[in-house]
């Protein structure tokens, strides 16, 4: 469900209509679907106003789960900008909107602080101003659900009753003269008869993700050998051009020695059949996408090799060495021997794959700039003047905060020169996508935008907040390659963009305006050189 069609108030009317007719949904399924949403925003929203611990609530995708047992729990999808619910949660006869609202909640606290044991802590001011009843209407829904993880909620519910002690130092300032112990970095403040009760419960809530997590293994686990004979009969007849690796990137087969799949097959060993299947449909699509970007390329062989710099990590990566598209059995964060991908995890493969050939394209000067050394200059000095307003214009608290990155920044050159600096060492990243974009497909595409359409307070401190502005003024370019109808509300939705530069005054919507024309100048004087392609089918 495209966080288009969502709104602080719910669901827009025609996709509404549309779910109600699916199978497996209801309007009893819709509509509370649509007051929990409507409760999360509402509840969220007040709550972050208050306490500034919390980030401001964002509609972001939601993914709803019809089959349990076929994705892995926890899993973030395109990082982070899908948040999940299961069809068992909307159901009218054990759900209830309480559960929906809170469910949401403890996604985005955990999306936000990249952890899930301490979420259920931190969003203790949730259950304040609760009532007996919206508490027991939760509780009773935690316990009839279905979905996988229903114990983590479980868990929750039972801590209810000292969740709602907990004080806050703003929200629910503590009884004078009472002994309380303090959450650092929350002002959360536990009353000293439930000093050891947070502790409990994220031990409750880490027993209750393995317990959940083991499950979910188990039901893809050996025998798979009718799947691996299959693979090791596809890697013979076909001889694709890809490498498989494990996790110290060594390599366990390749198209020169096809039939040696021995050292493969013995890492598939513990892997059940769907997993295999999953890994051989990654596999083939890695060798069509690969196959149909050489074929495209008029001299292949002009091709450089890949980047000794570059990152080897990710969906794929192209081989230092070898000059093939890598792909690693043990890559970080990717389960790839214990359960099938994930929602979008092949869009992203996919796209990742002609992203990393079209790398190799613009290293050979093949997706050139079409402007000349003037131009450029000219168009770069728009940039330069734009960033050096905004500085000129910082409010004095944000000045202050940023004076020492603006010191650095500014130690051989004008600060504006270098953030500029930092903007043009991405551009290749830009180059490869235009070039790449004509080889994705339109699911390809649009996975690809949102997947890098993320909040980056994570990777910036406070002082350099300037850097991050650079950041998502560069990101912001990637929505041209999307097909969303307003792109511009979707970035502010994920990122918290607005809180982060319009309320704190760095800059207004016609600022920004003029830093993404700015960029969008320099991204887009770069053209594909079609002399050095055919078209393909």
């Amino acid at each position: 469900m495209p966080t288009e069609h969502l709104a602080s108030d719910g669901i827009d009317g025609d996709f509404a209509r549309g779910l109600a007719a699916r199978p497996s949904w209801s309007e009893a399924h819709v509509k509370m679907l649509e007051q929990g949403v409507a409760l999360y925003w509402t509840r969220y929203d007040e709550l972050s106003a208050r306490a500034p611990y919390l980030s401001p609530p964002r509609l972001r995708s939601l993914g709803i789960v019809l089959d349990g047992a076929a994705i892995r729990p926890y899993a973030q999808i395109l990082n982070e900008s899908v948040c999940k619910l299961y069809l068992d949660d909307l159901n009218p006869d054990r759900g209830h909107p309480e559960f929906v609202a809170y469910a949401l909640a403890l996604e985005e606290r955990a999306a936000e602080t990249g952890e899930l044991l301490r979420a259920a802590v931190h969003l203790a001011p949730w259950w304040f101003e609760r009532s007996d009843e919206e508490c027991a209407a939760f509780a009773h829904a935690a316990d009839g659900s279905q979905r996988p993880d229903a114990l983590l909620y479980r868990a929750i519910a039972g801590a209810l009753p000292w969740l709602r002690e907990v004080r806050h130092k703003t929200l629910r300032p503590a009884r004078k003269g009472a002994p309380y112990r303090e959450i650092p970095g929350t002002g959360l403040l536990i009353p000293r008869a439930y000093e050891s009760a947070p502790d409990a419960l994220i031990g409750q809530v880490q027993a209750a993700a393995t317990d959940t997590l083991r499950a979910f293994h188990a039901q893809h686990r050996p025998p798979a050998d009718a799947a691996l004979d299959g693979l090791e009969k596809w890697l013979r007849d076909e001889r694709p051009d890809l490498l498989v690796t494990d996790e110290k990137r060594v390599i366990v087969w390749e198209s020169d020695r096809a039939a040696d799949t021995g050292a493969l097959r013995r890492r598939l060993e513990r892997a059940g059949p769907e997993v295999v299947s999953h890994l051989r449909g990654d596999l083939e699509c890695i060798a069509e996408h690969s196959r149909r970007f050489t074929a495209s390329v008029r001299t292949p062989n002009e091709l450089p090799r890949p980047d000794a710099d570059a990152a080897l990590g990710g969906y794929t990566f192209l081989h230092h060495e070898r000059g093939l598209i890598a792909y690693n059995l043990d890559e970080p964060g990717i389960e790839r021997l214990l359960s099938p991908g994930i929602p979008y995890a092949r869009a992203m493969l996919g796209a990742r794959t002609l992203h990393e050939w079209a790398h190799l394209a613009v290293d050979a000067g093949w997706v050139p700039r079409s402007v000349d050394s003037a131009g450029w200059l000219a168009l770069r000095n728009r940039l330069v003047a734009r960033l050096t307003q905004t500085i000129d214009e910082l409010p004095k608290p944000v000045r202050r905060i940023v004076a020492p990155d603006l010191a650095e920044l500014g130690q051989y050159r004008p600060p504006a020169e270098s953030l500029a600096d930092i903007f043009e060492r991405r551009l290749p990243d830009f180059q490869a996508n235009l070039l790449a974009t004509r080889h994705q497909s339109d699911v390809e595409r649009e996975a690809y935008v949102r997947q890098n359409i993320r909040p980056l307070r994570s990777e910036f401190p406070a002082a350099q907040v300037l850097r991050m502005l650079v950041r998502y003024v560069y990101e912001l370019q990637y929505l041209g390659f999307s097909q969303m109808e307003d792109p511009r509300t979707y970035f502010y939705e994920m990122t918290w963009f607005e809180a982060d530069f319009f309320d704190t005054g760095i800059l207004d919507e016609s600022a920004l305006d003029e830093l993404s024309a700015a960029a969008a100048a320099l991204c887009l004087a770069h053209q594909v050189d079609d002399s050095r392609f055919v078209r393909t089918t």
